[in-house]
């Protein structure tokens, strides 16, 4: 374990062993007594810190003290508040007044916009917290848009709903400023607009804790398919029975309802807002729009990991469960780590993981990072394994709840991510590693621990994998190798197969060599159907495929320099194609308004 001296910034390399008090020399001065060996420094790995008692230093793990990001601050400038002739006539031909502009300091002047390399006359919004200017987005008349390089991500308007028990959602600044024409104050916007992909919500992470459950969100994002997928995941990280949705009559925007009807017609829109339909509680009018897609666009592609051997059998779909079984020492652990980091890259699901089978956490790390980087852990240079750092700090997030390890608060951690960091999937890894009591059935208990789990993943949009070590596999008498394991074959009862929506057991061949892949259970017909493939290993980056290794940064989409040539083309029959992500994070700035003179 990394541990620091957050005094002089020395860094040491210590062994921790136990869960507790770790006794051993001290890494700071035993070196230079004569009593090298007395055991004068105790580490608490429990606390993350540890003080010797010979020379008082006091050492705690380093990671668990990252620099916290320090973020730009822009300066406000009141003398660009007067607003020129130009820019009150486009903000009045859209029905916002000069009082509103003065209200939400509103600000023009000159700023370099990347898109066209040049300074060009801009109209500023201010985005200010408790007061402070904490970002600023610029918009030409070209509509070009950029925020401030380095600045934080927060909702434009953010003091107007300090200590507001309703708070109104739009997806662009001039919606925000129309909604407050209309008499409603209590109004915030999204910074970065919508996509139909994943979208940035860092913003929501940075002021979720403003956010207690007793406020009730209005979503009155925009009528198109980016607004509904951005509003779909407000619902999933602030629960469904907090949310309301809003819908501008044959309008796609609160500032168009606002130039063709005026502001009662936008007023009447948020007033008559419809609540979300009560998890547990549906009518068939709740499910009208989602039979016609399924009827016109066909059933909902899951999420494939890329390798097409494995795709055609099964794909992955958010709110549902996968058990993975497996002969102890046969890589279920290691296949879980593969299909997450792959499901993390191509679909850009964040994971909340679950995992003791894998601690100490720092050693669960190296192998993600061989994964996404490509490379053995001692192999990487600083700069990929500060990429690994970084991307990893941004996409997987351990749980390890102090209090206990019991479903219910493993639960209530995953909860927690939800909300925060918006996790799209969850590891628990392994059953036997969760603390069980029961009094009576054990099968009956596992019956409703495992309902738990299900109306978790429905709940809250989150696929879970959840892995089981089967009880004592019989051996073939002539081949010696252990039988394949499935799903009844888990210890405790058959509700592991009952109950869960998809089921695969991992096997190891020692003859070939090859890891076996069998997809024993698929809940539904459009999502693959049972069958097993065989894939290899590469035991320096811990990947599978099917044919050759791909030597590519996952992250960065670069193949490593070592590489003389790219890997050979696979058979057609399989689909070998990674879809690599950039390490830097985009603002996605819509440009869809009207040109503006000015």
């Amino acid at each position: 374990m990394l541990v620091i001296n957050l005094e002089d910034k020395k860094e040491y390399d210590i062994e921790v062993t136990r869960d507790g008090e770790n006794a051993m020399p001290c890494p700071s001065c035993s070196k230079d007594r004569s009593k090298d060996k007395l055991k004068c420094f105790s580490f608490n790995y429990a606390k993350k810190v540890g003080r010797c008692n010979h020379c008082g230093v006091v050492l705690v793990e380093k990671r668990e003290y990252i620099e916290p990001v320090r973020y730009k601050r822009p300066q406000f400038k009141p003398q660009s508040i007067t607003l020129s002739d130009n820019v009150i006539t486009w903000f009045a031909n859209r029905a916002i007044s000069v009082k509103t502009l003065n209200l939400f300091k509103i600000t023009e002047g000159k700023e370099w916009m990347p898109q066209v390399q040049a300074d060009r006359n801009t109209i500023q919004f201010n985005y200010f917290r408790n007061g402070e200017l904490i970002n600023v987005k610029y918009r030409d008349g070209e509509k070009n848009f950029k925020l401030v390089s380095e600045a934080e991500l927060i909702p434009y308007n953010l003091d107007a709903v300090i200590n507001s028990k309703k708070v109104i959602w739009v997806e662009g600044e001039m919606d925000c400023l129309s909604v407050h024409e209309a008499g409603l104050h209590n109004v915030i916007s999204v910074p970065n607009g919508a996509t139909v992909g994943k979208n940035n919500l860092t913003y929501l992470d940075n002021c979720i804790d403003l956010f207690t459950d007793d406020i009730e969100h209005i979503l009155a994002f925009d009528n198109d398919i980016a607004g509904n997928c951005l509003r779909d995941e407000f619902v999933r990280r602030l629960g469904s029975e907090k949310c309301s949705k809003v819908t501008f009559l044959n309008c796609k925007d609160a500032n168009e309802c606002l130039v063709t009807y005026g502001r009662d017609a936008v007023k009447q829109a948020i007033e008559g807002r419809q609540e979300f339909p009560v998890t547990g509680i549906f009518t068939a009018k709740d499910l009208h729009d989602e039979i016609d897609d399924y009827y016109y666009n066909g059933l909902p592609k899951g999420a494939e990991i890329g390798i097409h051997d494995f795709d055609s059998h099964l794909n992955f779909h958010p709110g549902y469960m996968t058990v993975v079984t497996g002969v102890p020492g046969h890589g279920k652990s290691e296949f879980v780590d593969f299909v997450i980091a792959r499901l993390n890259i191509a679909h850009k699901w964040p994971f909340g993981i679950y995992s003791p089978e894998n601690y100490p956490l720092q050693l669960h790390f190296s192998k993600f990072a061989e994964k996404l980087i490509g490379k053995q852990f001692g192999m990487m240079n600083t700069a990929e394994l500060g990429v690994a750092k970084k991307y990893f700090d941004e996409n997987f997030y351990f749980i390890k709840p102090e209090e206990d390890s019991k479903l219910d608060s493993i639960l209530e951690k995953a909860k927690y991510l939800v909300r925060k960091k918006g996790i799209r999937g969850l590891v628990i890894d392994a059953w036997n590693k969760i603390e069980h009591n029961w009094n009576g059935s054990e099968t009956q208990y596992i019956s409703k621990e495992l309902d738990k789990l299900v109306m978790f993943c429905e709940r809250y949009g989150v696929h879970l994998f959840l892995v089981a070590h089967p009880t004592k596999i019989a051996k073939d008498k002539q081949t010696g190798q252990y039988e394949v394991p499935n799903l009844y074959s888990i210890s405790g009862s058959a509700n592991f197969f009952n109950k869960t929506h998809n089921g695969i057991c991992v096997y190891r061949n020692f003859t070939t060599g090859r890891s076996e892949i069998y997809i024993q259970k698929v809940k539904f017909k459009h999502w693959g159907k049972p069958g097993s493939v065989e894939l290899e290993w590469d035991w320096k980056t811990g990947r599978y495929y099917r044919y050759t290794s791909d030597n590519l940064n996952w992250i960065t989409g670069q193949y490593h320099q070592s590489a003389m040539q790219e890997p050979e083309e696979a058979p057609e029959t399989s689909d070998r194609k990674l879809i690599p992500l950039s390490v830097a994070l985009e603002q996605n700035i819509p440009t869809g308004e009207e040109e503006a003179p000015f």
